[in-house]
């Protein structure tokens, strides 16, 4: 029989009026299928059955097979609903419940979710607290990828309405008789709603404000913070952001290891796959978890009282490995484009205010991570470049990084500028129209309107040396529109003759790759230096 048909019709949730965690983990239809996985010959098969189906069943069966994955994640032992089954294959075939439930989630999408879903998820979600407080180390991985593909709002709920689980299978009016008498599902005006809302929003700011707070923040509240970001993006995508702050604030120092490792792996799959917007929700991700620039003074201050937890935390480094994340992900972006731009919001005007408030206490050279901080400036905005560039060139050792023929000397102000000999060159023109660079390693822009035409073909000049050659970025600019050609500011190529070839190869003009036979210095069996002539390969004897 086709599995399409072997589906029960769907039985009815719990009603309202019994409600409750004992009552969703004691029903019948749960404790049904707790038993069927404990008492199967081979789970193996069991999930390797649900991984199939899941992949093949439209979104209305999927919810019932998370229905069932999701009683076995909440209601087994914790050993067994994390355990991959004997004999698993390394290719995920044989998932644990755990990553199996992780993974139907995912497959979900923006479905709606079931009153048996939901009231199981609720169950799922009571779990991951548990198991948040008892496991640490590597089995917390698994749990973790799941916290991670709950569905947000399972969390409102559990925050706002918890131990009761919200269950909507009544009709509507038996729905607001029930909700006249149930402080869980009571709906308030509208007026006391916006305030209970921006009592929450509120709430959130403060706690992710603790995190990011340091020197020179005590002045900022979090109404002001807030005013601020709300502006350049939805309310939803600002209390997200908020969100994801606090919970990483909250995490122990083990799941924020944890929690990065899972960030840069997904970040290298994410850019090799070219999922340009998951690249950016990863960036949203890890700029929450952001703390603010601190002065390397008053860090030596606070150093003598700081806790021991604080001490560990730095020591790990995790900030420095999110700033690098960030910039890794963001020279991978088109910031230039408004789409993308807008994904990023807020983390990009939250990395933006970080670098303004430390700013007003003092030189972001002066801070801890300067390098970091400068890169990061020069990735967000277009001024902040040409900040960045300066202020990269006092770091190096003797602040000469203009070398030959390129450098700063040539890109003041974030604009390429050619030396007055190729400027004198009379194929090479200004057209005043600035195509937007970028350096392949570091992300600063660089604009150039010089362009060298010839025989119908204009080439976009760029410095023949890259960024900073003589620093530690060594980097090349690249345009950020790669069907726009460009060209080296190289004299040597730049330099035609009027006969249509290059003057140093031109022999009617005695280039100076032209040797006294009138033949290239390569190509003349006299002239050709010594040991570069082609010869018969002799037979070892």
């Amino acid at each position: 029989m086709p599995p399409e048909k072997r589906w029960r019709p769907v039985g009815a949730p719990p009603s309202n009026a019994e409600v409750t965690v004992e009552v969703w983990k004691t029903h019948p239809r749960l404790q049904k299928h707790v038993r069927r996985f404990q008492d199967s010959r081979d789970p193996g098969r069991v999930l390797s059955r649900y991984v199939a189906q899941a992949q093949n069943v439209k979104h209305e069966k999927l919810l019932r097979i998370a229905v069932h994955v999701g009683a076995w994640v909440a209601l087994l032992p914790l050993e067994q609903a994390v355990a991959s089954p004997s004999g698993g294959e390394e290719d995920g075939s044989r998932p644990s419940p755990v990553q199996l439930l992780a993974q139907i989630l995912l497959l979900r999408g923006r479905a709606k979710i079931t009153d048996w879903l939901q009231g199981v998820l609720h169950l799922v979600a009571l779990r991951l607290q548990d198991v948040r407080h008892n496991v640490q180390g590597k089995a917390a991985v698994p749990w973790m990828e799941l916290r991670r593909s709950m569905p947000r709002a399972i969390w409102r709920e559990l925050r706002t309405q918890h131990p009761a689980i919200p269950v909507c299978g009544e009709s509507k009016e038996q729905q607001e008789l029930a909700d006249q008498g149930s402080l869980s599902k009571r709906k308030m005006p509208p007026e006391q709603s916006e305030i209970a809302r921006a009592k929450a929003v509120e709430e959130a700011e403060s706690e992710f404000l603790q995190q990011v707070g340091g020197p020179g923040t005590e002045d900022l509240t979090a109404s002001d913070f807030h005013r601020e970001i709300r502006e350049f993006g939805s309310e939803k995508a600002v209390r997200r952001f908020y969100r994801d702050g606090a919970a990483f604030c909250n995490f122990t120092l083990e799941e924020r290891d944890l929690h990065l490792d899972s960030l840069e792996d997904r970040l290298v799959k994410v850019v090799a796959s070219e999922s340009w917007d998951q690249v950016c929700s990863l960036i949203r991700e890890a700029a929450a978890a952001l703390a603010a620039p601190r002065q390397k003074a008053a860090l030596k201050e606070a150093a003598v009282h700081m806790p021991e937890d604080a001490r560990e935390r730095l020591q790990a480094n995790l900030q420095g490995r999110l700033r690098k994340l960030i910039c890794q992900g963001l020279g991978c972006l088109d910031l230039s484009d408004a789409g993308t731009a807008s994904q990023l919001e807020p983390a990009l005007l939250f990395m933006k205010l970080l670098i303004e408030r430390c700013k007003i206490r003092g030189q972001l050279e002066e801070a801890r991570a300067a390098k970091q901080w400068l890169r990061l400036q020069g990735l967000l905005t277009a001024e902040a470049t040409t900040l960045a560039q300066a202020s990269l060139k006092n770091l190096e050792p003797g602040g000469n990084v203009g070398g030959r023929g390129g450098g700063l000397k040539t890109t003041k102000d974030g604009v390429y500028t050619p030396n007055p000999k190729i400027q004198s060159n009379p194929l090479v023109q200004n057209t005043g129209i600035g195509v937007i660079l970028t350096c392949n390693k570091c992300g600063v822009e660089l604009k150039s309107s010089w362009v060298f035409a010839r025989r119908r073909k204009v080439l976009t000049l760029i410095p023949e040396h890259g960024h900073l050659p003589h620093g530690k970025c060594g980097g090349k600019y690249v345009p950020v529109d790669e069907t726009i050609p460009t060209m080296g500011d190289n004299p040597a190529y730049l330099d035609v003759c009027p006969h249509g070839g290059p003057r140093r190869q031109c022999v009617r003009c005695g280039g100076s790759q032209i040797c006294a036979h009138k033949k290239r210095v390569s190509r003349c069996p006299l002239c050709k230096p010594a040991g570069s002539k082609k010869g018969v390969r002799k037979a070892r004897s």
